[in-house]
């Protein structure tokens, strides 16, 4: 069939086209208004903790930094992918806004932005604006996913909620909606890349997929899906250059973000999905084998019902990301990590798929008819804008940030716990980095945990045994071998959102009590000392990992020795994220342990010579350092040279980048 893009566009066509992505954007801007003008933001949202990277990072995008901020101390790159929180320190510098401010701009932006892409991709496939203005619509103002796999009890109104919005607003899923946003330009570059053979499209399909990978790990995966239904229908006759040259686009892309998708990262996420229950089981086997069986029925029909090679595309993507949250919501299995979350990804690949369905038929019917049907389509729409810009008002209320707990108990930690580790719960862990840098126990991303052992820790200490004895002593074994000087809890009757502790009342009366407001409660790890550096026993040295039957055993044993008044004292000092200094009394013969995540970019020195830093059965650091009287070790943070040169890898695909954009410019203006 004749391809539209091969034909130029006639000025009508394109007026036509900026005119819709005009009023698109404006319906979408309407609706989420409140996004651009609010100062704050739900307190049971994590937008305190992406305004909190933003407000920290300090050109941690660009060069190697400590993040001590976060589960005992972690890589920056660690925190999360980059690309939303670099978008809302650029915002905050350039509008001189607070971060949080910045974030909700961000979000907006997002919002609106999904359905654009949307609109751009099918206008520019289809070269008909009018149907890609009210395919885009269509997206902007229902919710399809909820007709197949509804969030909760099926209602025809919940077609109409408006789920995007609510997960953008409260939900904390910008940063997935910024890589669904992405996935119909990947769709488009990646198609005209097999299909045109141009550098210039493999160098904007390699930055689509870069920007979904910057904003949220799900944009490898839905990469990996565009390609895959792309492949089995474009020239098929010649799939063997077409997976080559799509491989060299997904290096390529690797390669722009491969400081935040390194080998170690991609490994802590695979390590990390098990943990939420949704990772690899046994059905996941059965549930892949159902939908690969499914995807070659419809590729075979599809075949034979329609020449149409966007058609037949869209179709195979909206059944691949329709399968992944059905097969969890009606066969109760996954062959995915929160295979619900796909949703986002099924509505707009369906609503895609729709318009190259519907256009043939539309274009069949009366024309009295169509237009009767776009009026009552256009009337539904005016009424639903209204009906999703009041509830975007609802969900959008400012928070009085000041008077909440999760800044009351973050100020008075800072204030009063200054330099001390404090293990902080649910949503003021969330919060806390961004009212004040207060160094927490946990805080971090589960999804792409550094330490898992630390994650252990952190779970144990909230709660795993009914036997109050036993959670106290273990719990108070895990916050000390962690350097925790003091725990926030909330209480049930704590305006604190999550409500993580599982028996909140455990350190009652056990510790001692240093603030206490509207039943959240920060008690005092009685500890001997409050460094973060301790000359210790070499044998105490943790050695085991988690799974070993003598684990705890050994962890109690460290515990013991930290509390040891027999042994000398060592003082910590941070000098700024990337450097601290530690002050060892003459400890010959015993190991300095230091209770911040072990990484191998992490460098010691004393007296002029290196010191090796080893990594210890809790993932903290420990040396010997065979001083002989009192000295002083240096330890420099500088990433290592994995990742240094993981980011001359980036910086240089950046350049080669630029290099073939600046060179289509150059070819375009002698055309």
């Amino acid at each position: 069939m004749p391809d539209p893009q091969a034909r130029p566009f006639r000025i009508p066509e394109f007026l036509a086209g900026v005119f819709y992505g005009f009023a698109l954007i404006w319906i979408n801007v309407y609706i989420c208004r409140n996004f651009f003008r609010n100062l704050s933001a739900p307190m049971n949202s994590m937008h305190g903790y992406w305004a909190a990277i933003a407000e920290r990072a300090d050109g941690a995008w660009f060069h190697a930094t400590w993040w001590p901020y976060w589960d005992g101390g972690i890589p920056f790159e660690f925190t999360y992918l980059p690309g939303i929180p670099f978008l809302t320190s650029v915002v905050a510098a350039v509008g001189h806004v607070p971060a949080l401010m910045a974030f909700n701009t961000v979000a907006g932006i997002v919002y609106c932005l999904a359905p654009l892409t949307l609109f751009v991709t099918v206008w520019l496939l289809m070269r008909a604006p009018g149907y890609a203005f009210l395919a885009a619509l269509f997206y902007s103002l229902t919710s399809v996913t909820q007709l197949l796999a509804p969030d909760a009890q099926f209602t025809w109104r919940s077609f109409w909620d408006a789920r995007r919005l609510y997960l953008t607003a409260v939900w904390d899923d910008t940063p997935h909606l910024a890589a669904v946003a992405m996935l119909p330009l990947i769709f488009l570059f990646l198609s005209l890349s097999i299909r045109r053979r141009r550098p210039v499209y493999y160098a904007l399909a390699a930055l689509a997929i870069a920007c979904a990978t910057w904003f949220s790990a799900f944009g490898p995966v839905i990469t990996a899906m565009v390609a895959l239904c792309l492949l089995t229908v474009l020239h098929r006759e010649r799939l063997g250059s077409n997976l080559a040259l799509v491989a060299g686009i997904g290096i390529f892309a690797w390669a722009l973000t491969a400081p935040f998708m390194s080998p170690s990262i991609i490994a802590a996420m695979q390590e990390s999905s098990p943990h939420d229950g949704t990772g690899w089981q046994i059905g996941s086997y059965t549930a892949l084998a159902i939908v690969i069986l499914g995807w070659a029925i419809l590729w075979w029909f599809l075949r034979r019902w329609t020449p149409d090679w966007r058609l037949r595309s869209f179709a195979l993507l909206a059944y691949l990301m329709s399968a992944v949250p059905m097969t969890a919501e009606y066969l109760h299995r996954q062959f995915l990590p929160q295979p619900t979350r796909y949703k986002l990804e099924m509505e707009i690949a369906l609503d895609a798929c729709l318009a190259f369905a519907l256009k043939p038929l539309i274009d069949k019917t009366p024309r009295s008819i169509r237009v009767g049907l776009l009026f009552v389509f256009l009337a539904l729409a005016g009424e639903q804008m209204v009906g999703d810009g009041k509830f975007a008002r609802a969900v959008l209320q400012p928070a009085d940030l000041p008077r909440s707990i999760e800044s009351r108990a973050s100020l008075w930690a800072a204030q009063h716990l200054p330099e001390v580790r404090i293990s902080m719960p649910g949503s003021i862990a969330q919060w806390s980095t961004l009212f004040t840098p207060v160094q927490q126990f946990t805080g971090g991303a589960w999804s792409m945990a550094y330490n898992l052992t630390q994650q252990h820790a952190s779970w144990a200490v909230q709660g795993v045994s009914n036997v109050p004895d036993i959670e106290v002593r273990y719990s108070l074994a895990w916050l000390k071998a962690f350097g925790v000087g003091a725990i926030c809890v909330a209480g049930p009757k704590s305006p604190e959102v999550w409500k993580v502790m599982l028996h909140p009342g455990k350190f009652d009366g056990i510790l001692p009590v240093l603030w206490h407001e509207d039943d959240t409660t920060i008690f005092a790890v009685p500890r001997r000392s409050s460094s973060l550096a301790h000359v210790v026993p070499v044998g105490a040295i943790v050695s085991e990992r988690p799974a070993g039957p003598t684990y705890i055993a050994q962890v109690e044993r460290y515990v013991a020795a930290l509390d040891n008044p027999a042994l000398p004292e060592a003082t910590f000092r941070w000098d700024g994220n990337n450097r601290s200094f530690i002050g060892v009394p003459a400890a010959a013969g015993h190991a300095l342990s230091v209770q911040v995540s072990w990484h191998r970019g992490w460098h010691a020195t004393v007296n002029g010579r290196n010191l090796p830093v080893l990594r210890d059965g809790l993932g903290l650091m420990w040396m010997k350092p065979e001083c002989a009287g009192p000295c002083q070790i240096r330890m420099d943070y500088d990433g290592g040279w994995h990742l240094r040169l993981l980011r001359w890898l980036s910086f240089a695909a950046m350049a080669a980048l630029l290099l073939v954009f600046v060179r289509a410019a150059g070819s375009a203006k002698r055309i």
